[in-house]
């Protein structure tokens, strides 16, 4: 779909996450001035002004920023998703969007794009699990987290069960209310509700007013003590080494990383075939790799940490039938602003 605005939203202040830290923002002008010398003409917009009708935007391409603040990112999702009309393409697109910060909605985009390369399962409660063969042992992920928190291996059902009650952690006020309702709440009838008992209506309360926690159970690759991050910028690969702490498996979040990695061809073969099949110009890609078989772990489509951009020491790019590395110190505005182009103009949206 051809369009002739490009609109760049972002939160309070010019707010464009993320840099340094999830609370850092980028430079929006000095993107702005990128998309420019292209002959682009950014219009840019906080959030606030699309949720109350101060701006209206159809016939745009819309790159937006995203947020880790839980009502900002609630905000977020109500603002892009009413952009999502049919008149606007979406950078990234609402799918994706919704994949950020939860493992679940990854899991189901992934079965929708036919990525097959780890088992998974995605349960809103223990008792659900009873319910499909799970061979043990899984990774347990919490589905909102990052940077390796909220993720453990588990090696059977009992030590699931122990786990997942962990994470739910009720609270005391919710534990006295159930144990007053079950001993100490006199008898009540309801000539309309004839079959109502206390016994049945303090299950359903139970099954109503306990947190529960979505999660999902993923495949667990042995013997794994690294993993590689994959950053595709459309037509550009930038890759990191991550490693796990001495007797974990998880390389997320340990800032243990190598910036000089020797990459194979292979790796970046899987990389491209994964971010061809997403459909956008950024996409941040966790991979494992096992006796020769890669797996997509977890994705992210925007937000997503850049020193595999930043401290790499360049990039590669499909050459032909191989792989050449180019030597460069990037900066993430440019980059970001850059692959938007080269995907607007292969795509035919923009120019």
């Amino acid at each position: 779909m051809k369009v002739d605005r490009f609109v760049i939203l972002t939160g309070n202040h010019h707010f464009f996450g993320q840099t340094r830290k999830p609370w850092v923002s980028m430079n929006v002008d000095q993107m702005v001035d990128v998309f420019k010398v292209h002959g682009w003409n950014p219009e840019v917009f906080p959030f606030h002004a699309v949720a109350n009708g101060k701006v209206s935007i159809q016939n745009a391409l819309v790159l937006y920023t995203f947020s880790q603040k839980i009502n900002r990112r609630q905000y977020i999702l109500d603002v892009v998703r009413f952009l999502d009309d049919g008149t606007n393409v979406l950078i990234p697109r609402y799918d994706l969007l919704k994949c950020h910060e939860n493992k679940g909605y990854q899991e189901l985009y992934k079965r929708r794009l036919h990525i097959v390369s780890l088992d998974a399962f995605y349960f809103s409660k223990f008792e659900e699990v009873a319910e499909y063969p799970i061979h043990y042992p899984m990774v347990l992920k919490s589905v909102d987290t990052s940077n390796g928190k909220g993720v453990f291996l588990v090696r059977s059902e009992k030590e699931l069960k122990k786990r997942v009650y962990r994470l739910e952690r009720q609270n005391i006020g919710t534990l006295l209310d159930l144990f007053r309702r079950k001993y100490f709440r006199l008898p009540k009838h309801y000539p309309e509700y004839p079959e109502y008992s206390n016994r049945e209506d303090y299950l359903q309360y139970r099954d109503y007013i306990l947190k529960e926690k979505n999660f999902i159970l993923q495949e667990y690759v042995p013997g794994l003590d690294f993993d590689y991050r994959v950053v595709g910028m459309y037509g550009k690969y930038f890759v990191i080494k991550r490693f796990a702490f001495k007797g974990d498996f998880r390389a997320s979040g340990t800032k243990k990383h190598d910036y000089w990695v020797v990459v194979e061809p292979s790796l970046l073969d899987f990389a491209e075939s994964i971010f061809q099949k997403f459909d956008t110009p950024f996409l941040a890609m966790d991979i494992g790799v096992q006796n020769g078989r890669f797996c997509l772990f977890e994705f992210q489509a925007l937000h997503f940490g850049i020193n595999s951009i930043l401290r790499t020491p360049g990039f590669y790019q499909k050459e032909n039938s191989g792989w050449r590395f180019t030597e460069a110190r990037s900066k993430i505005e440019t980059e970001l602003a850059e692959a938007l182009v080269r995907y607007a103009s292969a795509k035919g949206i923009m120019g």
